[in-house]
């Protein structure tokens, strides 16, 4: 007899052998990485879609920048025949009208569809009629934050005449007869409403040039030796302080008060100008800097630091705080959002980019000439030299794209011009020989066309206080 075998029964033959848990507690952990991942992307592009919305909002504040463009424009509406300058604050844009009797007029529209808002009369018309060739031009107006609400406006009674000068068929010479009289009016904006007068011709200084700095308005009177200037508390009339600021010859030699010019710089300091300009400090009239003859004042910096002065080769930034000499020539910037502190631009062997306070150049892009305008957005430097658009990196100088005229426009057309609505770069052109502008969109990251506006009979486009306007053989015309 054999040995016993032994046997083991299994009650549960089908039951499943036991396996390592571990495995299933990997998935579910890597599920639930994968989740937190997933919102940890969608967290941050929350994040930064509010960082760039409230990027565009901050930059559709400034100066120049104009309302959201996503899609072409069209012509939406007609500035009065009449209008020869106009101011845009908020969504108003005010006309600043001169009739042919010399009756001037302020007329507010609706930016966006020209309604009319209101209109009210300035100055009458002269108790001598005007001759037939004679008009009146003195009409400026300005507004500032320091005074929320309200349009201050100059009025004055000098006329220019134009008179042939036998030198071809439409050819001209301007001849004027100075002011005898000035009027400060302050409107108010909401209803168009004149809420004050100021008498602005005492002691035979008669103004001819206003801006508002801070919460006063500051005038300049030219006269044969240098140029007046005084600070009016706009609600009372009561003047601030009163100096004559040596500036030269300020009269101007093709018509009166020509040269004369007042600029705000920030609102501690403003520059008066006439042959030369002199800058004073805006709570005293204190002369605190001075530029010659031979200047040429191109406005303050964006940011109201300082005064940029053309001089012989060189480009003096002239403020408060600062007297920065920089080599070459001043490149017009219309729009800086500040993404680069402190950046100024310059014209010599190239683009030049400079500390403006401190005057160290930053960086030289020699490929990049002729520039004759630029703005800043993003980080990026965009110019144009009237053939080519060049984008570069604000903080090196690095060259990230470029694209012609030709590529953009028709064959013969140029480049005119920049502007942007804070997202887009839109570049206008201007082919001469067909008499007609062209304006399109690009992505200013990558230099791709977003959209080619079509604009029928447009001679010329432009920006006035951030609007985008035209010309057309009807006049000047409102884009949106």
């Amino acid at each position: 007899m054999g040995d016993p075998v032994l046997v083991v029964l299994d009650d549960d033959a089908d039951a499943p052998t036991p396996q390592d848990p571990a495995p299933s507690v990997r998935r579910r952990w890597w599920i639930a990485v994968l989740v937190v991942v997933a919102l940890a992307l969608v967290a941050a592009q929350v994040v930064a879609d509010a960082r760039e919305r409230a990027r565009v909002t901050a930059v559709g504040r400034l100066p120049g920048v104009l309302a959201p463009q996503p899609d072409p424009p069209r012509v939406a509406w007609q500035v009065d025949d009449d209008t020869v300058d106009v101011v845009v604050v908020g969504r108003d844009l005010v006309e600043e009208r001169i009739a042919a009797d010399g009756t001037m007029t302020l007329t507010a529209r609706d930016v966006a569809t020209g309604a009319e808002r209101w209109t009210v009369p300035v100055l009458g018309a002269p108790t001598v009629p005007l001759a037939e060739d004679t008009t009146r031009y003195g009409l400026q107006c300005a507004d500032g934050p320091g005074l929320p609400g309200r349009l201050v406006c100059l009025a004055h009674d000098a006329t220019s005449v134009s008179t042939p000068d036998g030198q071809g068929a439409g050819a001209s010479t301007t001849r004027s007869a100075p002011a005898t009289s000035a009027t400060v009016v302050v409107v108010d904006l909401g209803d168009g409403e004149v809420r004050e007068r100021h008498g602005a011709d005492e002691g035979g200084a008669v103004a001819a040039a206003l801006e508002v700095v801070g919460d006063q308005v500051v005038l300049a009177a030219p006269l044969d030796d240098g140029t007046t200037a005084w600070a009016l508390d706009p609600a009372t009339g009561a003047e601030r302080w009163r100096v004559h600021a040596e500036t030269g010859f300020g009269g101007g030699w093709l018509r009166w008060g020509a040269e004369v010019r007042v600029v705000p710089v920030g609102d501690e300091a403003v520059a008066v100008l006439g042959a030369g300009a002199v800058l004073l400090d805006a709570s005293d009239g204190t002369a605190t800097g001075s530029a010659g003859t031979l200047a040429t004042v191109l406005g303050a910096r964006p940011d109201g630091s300082a005064l940029v002065v053309a001089s012989e080769g060189y480009t003096r930034l002239m403020g408060p705080e600062r007297d920065v000499r920089l080599d070459g020539g001043p490149i017009p910037v219309t729009v800086d959002d500040g993404s680069v502190p402190d950046l100024a631009l310059t014209l010599s062997g190239g683009l030049r980019a400079w500390d403006a306070a401190t005057g160290e150049m930053r960086w030289r892009a020699r490929d990049v000439t002729g520039t004759q305008e630029a703005l800043v957005l993003g980080g990026r430097v965009h110019a144009h030299d009237g053939y080519r658009v060049s984008t570069l990196d604000a903080r090196t100088g690095e060259i990230l794209w470029e694209v012609t005229a030709p590529e953009l426009f028709s064959p013969d057309a140029a480049v005119a011009g920049l502007a942007t609505d804070g997202v887009l770069l839109l570049v206008d052109g201007l082919d001469a020989p067909a008499s007609r502008a062209e304006l399109v969109a690009v992505d200013p990251g990558a230099g791709t066309v977003r959209w080619e506006a079509d604009l029928p009979d447009v001679t010329s486009v432009g920006t006035i206080d951030g609007v985008l306007a035209a010309r057309n053989p009807a006049g000047t015309v409102v884009l949106r």
